[in-house]
């Protein structure tokens, strides 16, 4: 078999009592938390603090750890279905990065041949593409199944399965940015129109963070999932497509000590706050959007950042690098 089509072997083991009672809020929805032994892999799952929580920003981290001698891996799952529309994860992490055992699902589950996947892995093969589409069940072939390369470079992502009773489209773009246009945004796209587009109502959303096989990560004790939010359908949906956020303008572009800040007529952003690449909150400030505002970003290293301006009840995120 072609060892591109390895999905195979992510098939769930689902039983109950691999399903603690642990629920953590995260993107306005209430999310179960695994824990217990099975499949995928077959791994161990914690619903431990340490393996799963939600940080002050209300991002989500998942984590795969070891503790003792065995290796944790984590899931959530929605309580609900909810059925036809759009459901987007907005991926703070590097998923390119990851060992080739690991493996990141993002999808909606009702058993092994009712299943819709965005995942990221390299099914052990560091020549596989690390980006990955497919309707279940298999065979794989072309068409139920596509694979691509993300190109990140250090970036974070967004990606959407729109699941209607005809199609299930499918779309992967860096975040829409200061300094990644909309137009310049697309990783990749692809529309499912076979005949194994599963029915609604029983399904469940999830995301999983495992070890491909059952086999560890080389050299490390643990690994991070960090996504900043979830949208399901009559919750939180959006339109990729419709840009009406008022961006701020950053200069330069490496900056070194001070960052510009410059506001487009009419905004009413009050704070400002500056985080890693994996979501580390590093600084936090006061802003005043009717002028331009410098700051200073000395004591940062050089890489890459996210910066987030936000008022009671709206934010916008970008990235702005730092060179020394």
């Amino acid at each position: 078999m072609n060892k591109a089509l390895y999905p195979l072997l992510f098939l769930l083991l689902i039983s109950s009592d691999t399903f603690s009672q642990r629920v953590i809020h995260f993107s306005g929805l209430d999310w179960n938390v695994r824990s217990g032994s099975g499949g995928p892999g077959p791994n161990s799952w914690s619903d431990s603090n340490e393996n799963v929580w939600v940080d002050s920003t209300g991002s989500l981290h998942l984590m795969i750890r070891k503790s003792g001698n065995t290796w944790y891996c984590s899931e959530v799952y929605l309580k609900k279905s909810y059925g036809y529309g759009k459901y987007v994860f907005h991926v703070t992490s590097d998923v390119e990065t990851y060992d080739s055992t690991i493996v990141v699902g993002l999808f909606t589950y009702e058993n092994d041949s009712r299943e819709i996947d965005i995942e990221f892995a390299r099914w052990t093969d560091n020549s596989n593409p690390a980006g990955w589409y497919t309707i279940q069940p298999p065979p794989y072939s072309f068409q139920n199944q596509q694979s691509f390369q993300l190109g990140l470079n250090g970036f974070s992502s967004i990606h959407y399965f729109n699941w209607q009773s005809a199609s299930i489209e499918f779309r992967s773009t860096k975040p829409y940015t200061f300094i990644v246009p909309p137009n310049d945004s697309l990783i990749n796209e692809w529309t499912y129109t076979g005949s194994n587009n599963p029915p609604t109502g029983n399904e469940r959303l999830h995301i999983n963070f495992w070890l491909f096989q059952g086999k560890p990560p080389a050299g490390i004790s643990a690994r991070e999932l960090i996504i900043s939010r979830v949208e399901v359908p009559g919750v939180s949906a959006i339109d990729e497509n419709t840009f009406t956020v008022k961006r701020p303008i950053l200069s330069p572009v490496p900056c070194k000590d001070m960052l510009s800040v410059e506001f487009p007529a009419g905004s009413d952003y009050t704070a400002a706050s500056i985080f890693s690449i994996l979501g580390n909150q590093l600084l936090t400030m006061e802003i005043n959007p009717d002028r331009k505002t410098e700051i200073d970003v000395s004591s940062l290293s050089s890489g890459t950042y996210i910066i987030r301006f936000s008022n009671s009840g709206n934010t916008v995120s970008g990235y702005f690098s730092v060179s020394r």
